[in-house]
């Protein structure tokens, strides 16, 4: 199909605001403790000896290990085979998790696959259309069988799709596009200050489309016009955001977290104030935003459970010897989970403590981990795997049947949608592509 025309609407400019002065407490470092490693040369139990241990151990012990115990979670299988992902982290929150999404727990069969430019940024997957951000167009392709429904000439970093339109922000040239997801034709384009290392994130607060460049500014975007709400400017450049209600939270690559309160002003507009500014240990990769805590991945300073609102960011817990997470958090449940070069670790989301972990024998690429019902996904050193989301059987490092299937194939990132996994993926047979499991 031909490309969408270029718009001939007037540009909106993207207002610059200002830093906010006030900082949060000293990170706290936690002692957690860090379990051997697959094929890191400490040896392992057999599972004959393993499951004999549980017998001797009896059912109380039994109890913790299989997640119904305190601090665990018990998960089952997804019934809804048509939900989907509309944006990267599924929704504001950034959870990465379906609770009740169907998803392949069996080896799965091929739907289809497509060829498209090498995926730059995350898959989403709204109504029946799948968006690629690829280094060459943004790519709308029919879920049902991959056929392409529309493609814009533009070169996206990221994108996410509320209410019937696409919105994409550039990683070369500092502008946020808005396109007809149904046709691609272009509403709307607004300028920035920079680039971005972020996709744009729909917000219910305030009714807009909030975007971070790597300048450090923050803006939120009239989704019908393109027209600034308000703005905020952080020290360095914005990397991961996430929203829950009316709050926004920012994290940047100079290693800082921020809430902002969206709140009426007093000529009814909307206005973004700063509740609190937190230094962390590292970049802040991933956000995920719950009730009363945001957590915070940040690189090479493991994972944080922040207070919010009036406890201005405080520490509730520091995993300092979570590994370095790629660009997403699974919080399912009471579980809190993350991929990164050296495997995947899982935690307590109330306590930080460690629940499972399985490591690999050399780091490796790593995907960003999504999951759904019962089931983890997540693609490593040139495989996509699919874990056990409670941790299958064992006790600490120690674990059984967590492993449910793995499929050799190189993977960007995966997201669940309509019962299936859809997968960006470097090499279809030598081509970067987009393939449909289920």
């Amino acid at each position: 199909m031909t490309a969408p025309g270029r718009s001939t609407r007037p540009r909106a400019a993207i207002d610059r605001g200002r830093a906010v002065g006030s900082v949060g407490s000293t990170p706290r470092m936690g002692n957690g403790y860090t379990p051997p490693v697959e094929g890191s040369g400490e040896r392992m139990v057999s599972r004959r000896r393993l499951l004999s241990g549980f017998a001797a151990a009896g059912a109380a012990g039994f109890a913790g290990c299989l997640g119904n115990g305190p601090g665990a979670t018990s998960f089952s299988p997804g019934r809804d085979s048509t939900t989907e992902w509309p944006l990267p982290g599924r929704g504001p929150r950034a959870t990465n998790y379906a609770p009740d999404a169907v998803a392949p727990r069996t080896p799965p069969t091929e739907r289809w696959r497509a060829e498209v430019g090498r995926a730059v940024g995350r898959v989403v997957v709204a109504g029946d259309t799948v968006f690629v951000p690829a280094e060459d167009a943004l790519h709308a392709l029919r879920l049902r069988d991959g056929e392409e429904r529309w493609r814009a000439p533009i070169r996206p970093y990221g994108v996410a799709v509320a209410d019937g339109v696409a919105y994409a922000v550039s990683r070369d040239e500092p502008l946020v596009y808005a396109f007809e997801a149904g046709t691609g034709e272009e509403r709307w384009r607004a300028e920035a200050a920079a680039d971005f290392a972020a996709a744009p994130l729909p917000v219910s607060a305030g009714d807009a489309v909030v975007v971070g460049d790597t300048d450090g500014r923050v803006a939120a975007l009239a989704p019908r016009t393109g027209e600034p709400r308000w703005a905020f400017r952080t020290f360095t450049g914005v990397y991961s955001l996430a929203a829950r209600g009316d709050r926004v939270y920012v994290g940047t690559t100079g290693g800082e977290a921020y809430e902002l309160h969206v709140v009426e002003g007093d000529d009814g507009s909307p206005r973004g104030v700063p509740l609190w500014r937190r230094k962390l240990p590292g970049t802040v990769r991933a956000l995920t935003a719950a009730r009363e805590a945001v957590y915070a991945a940040t690189f090479g300073g493991g994972v944080l459970r922040l207070a919010i609102g009036a406890a201005a960011g405080r520490t509730e817990w520091h995993a300092a010897g979570a590994p370095t997470v790629t660009d997403a958090l699974v919080h399912a449940g009471g579980l809190l989970a993350g991929a990164g070069p050296t495997g995947v670790s899982a935690f307590g989301d109330g306590d930080g403590g460690r629940r499972w972990r399985v490591g690999v024998d050399r780091v490796a690429p790593v995907s960003p981990a999504v999951a759904a019902g019962d089931t983890l996904y997540v693609g490593i050193g040139g495989a996509l795997r699919a874990y056990a989301l409670g941790g299958g059987i064992g006790v600490g490092p120690y674990r059984v049947d967590i492993e449910r299937w793995r499929r050799e194939l190189s993977v960007r990132n995966v997201v669940v949608a309509d019962g299936a996994l859809v997968v960006a993926s470097d090499d279809l047979a030598g081509s970067p592509g987009v393939v449909v499991l289920e």
